[in-house]
């Protein structure tokens, strides 16, 4: 490419490898002070139908719908109809179990510490991959929970129960469906005419694109959320001439729709029972990038990603849509950043490599928590391996250098940090982290853990998850082992991978169609040299409780 490029030019060679007319793309817009400066569609729209992705196409942005619902929360706390700081059951008084002690607000930052139905409970609820939830399962399976992943305000782990019972929280006050509140109070307001809540992917409306699983052989399978009350966790649709005009308002001193104090809000950081403060506000994620400020928020759906993205300094606004799971909508995001102000901005950071880092590469456990990280070497494009961080065996990203030792900002779960400081001599046997400011101490695991078949006689049973009032099973075939969910047909297991006697990582299998990788964690409980249970952790689960019987 020529040295003096268009701006243009440089963003259609970055999104060139999309521009097929024999695959599912993207739609990008990008727009500087106010004003459009690219606006493209790339791919196929519907593979099965053949129609082009446009400027005007929708899509769906998944968990980018979370801010907007947050300010929905906010008007109603503008009327004086909801207090923010109160728990939630003071609006659903139907949770008289755990999920009702969060605050409204811890539920936006994601420290209520509620288990997710949507995670690991509700594959352990179906045995399966979940059936299409009916309207209202949310809150009955939220009154089930006997038990959370953390206390109230301790610690961030990403939650979208939290957001459905917001949504439904601003249903009950506002005295009208989610949809209808949204349209009223906030898109027709600020002229966003092709965004709308739709809470089920078997409905059917104009414009939109459909999503796209792809396979193996280079098919395609539909994405389908399963559920029939996708609201304000990931439920909306929208375009991105929409997304823009609403990123320039979010920057915009001028507020059309609420207080400018309540915007401000959704920018503050949260502050942890720790005293440490994360990057996760209220709907909305503030952190650097290359030296400047950036206020974002990504989202997934099966089938399709986005990253909404704005550069307050210099008024630039992103809005990347895929309608293909394999796109990864947060990684272009800052490439258009790249694209776009070049040399204004510093240069990246350098991200410590991996090479001759074998003092901290490895699996680490804590025994107190039941929380296992990963310290892996991650491959970059063009460039030598960089350490990365996994979180139950689901990488989270890539590590960066700090005062302390090593740092990342994790999407799920907040600040993480690794402490180096003390030093390290050799391959040590004990690292300590911090999680939400929380310090913990790790011990390393070996490379290689025991053999399925030796761990065999000490977890081979049933077990109870009682919550679910469900009844699994450890058995051993052909020499493996697994956690048998016992579906009413087919198969559907977690295969474990022994690490010690004391951890095993699993990964989901079986004969149901699953379009996502689900990885964890289980530790063993014993007492009296006997297996009495088994915790369960993912990365949006904590210590679910599986009883032997």
């Amino acid at each position: 490419m020529q040295a003096n490029a268009t701006t243009a030019e440089k963003l259609d060679a970055l999104f060139q490898p999309w521009n097929r007319s024999d695959a599912p793309g993207l739609v990008v817009g990008v727009a500087q002070h106010g004003q459009p400066i690219y606006r493209r569609g790339f791919g196929l729209a519907s593979v099965e139908h053949g129609t082009l992705n446009t400027p005007q196409t929708r899509m769906r942005i998944g968990s980018t719908s979370k801010q907007f619902v947050v300010l929905a929360a906010l008007l109603l706390a503008e009327d004086r109809l909801i207090d923010i700081d109160a728990p939630i059951r003071q609006l659903l008084p139907e949770l008289s179990g755990p999920a009702g002690d969060p605050t409204v607000r811890q539920l936006m930052q994601h420290t209520g510490g509620l288990r997710d139905p949507y995670d690991l409970p509700g594959l352990l609820f179906c045995r399966s991959f979940p059936v299409m939830l009916h309207a209202g399962a949310g809150l009955e399976l939220s009154q089930r929970f006997g038990s959370a992943n953390d206390a109230p305000g301790e610690r961030m782990v990403y939650n979208n129960n939290g957001y459905h019972l917001l949504s439904l929280a601003v249903e009950r006050v506002g005295q009208m469906p989610l949809a209808g509140f949204l349209q009223q109070r906030i898109f027709d307001p600020l002229g966003l005419r092709d965004t709308q809540l739709l809470p089920s992917d078997m409905s059917m409306i104009a414009g939109i694109a459909s999503l796209h699983l792809p396979q193996a052989d280079g098919r395609y399978r539909r994405g389908l959320y399963p559920s029939e009350e996708l609201l304000g966790s990931g439920g909306m649709v929208s375009s991105i001439d929409d997304m823009l005009r609403w990123l320039a308002h979010l920057r915009s001193a001028d507020k059309l729709v609420g207080r400018a104090a309540s915007w401000q809000q959704m920018l503050q950081p949260a502050r942890y029972s720790s005293g440490a403060s994360g990057e996760y506000g209220l709907g909305l994620i503030c952190e650097t990038y290359r030296g400047v400020g950036i206020v974002h928020h990504a989202g997934a759906v099966l089938g399709g990603t986005c990253q909404m993205l704005s550069v307050p300094e210099h008024a630039l606004d992103i809005i990347v849509m895929f309608n293909r799971m394999d796109g990864n909508a947060s990684a272009m995001a800052l490439k258009v950043i790249d694209s776009v102000l070049g040399d204004a901005l510093p240069a990246a950071d350098v991200l410590p490599i991996a090479e001759g880092r074998d003092d901290v590469i490895g699996r680490w456990y804590s025994s107190a928590s039941h929380r296992l990280f990963g310290i892996v070497a991650h491959p970059q494009e063009g460039q030598p391996p960089v350490l990365a961080l996994s979180v139950h065996q689901q990488l989270m990203g890539v590590l960066k250098t700090s005062e302390a030792g090593l740092r990342m900002n994790s999407p799920a779960h907040g600040a993480i940090e690794v402490l180096l400081a003390a030093g390290i001599d050799g391959k040590p046997g004990q690292l300590a982290f911090t999680v939400s400011g929380h310090r913990e101490s790790f011990t390393r695991l070996p490379d290689a853990g025991p053999a399925a078949a030796d761990l065999a006689a000490d977890l081979v049973g049933r077990y109870r998850y009682d919550d679910f009032d469900r009844e699994l099973a450890v058995i051993l075939e052909d020499g493996a082992l697994y956690l048998d969910l016992r579906p009413d047909y087919g198969q559907s297991r977690l295969r474990l991978t022994p690490f010690s006697t004391a951890v095993c990582g699993f990964e989901l299998g079986g004969t149901f169609p699953i379009p996502l990788p689900t990885l964890g964690s289980l530790s063993v409980e014993r007492r009296d040299g006997r297996v009495t249970g088994l915790w369960l952790n993912s990365a949006r689960t904590r210590d679910l409780w599986l009883q032997r019987t």
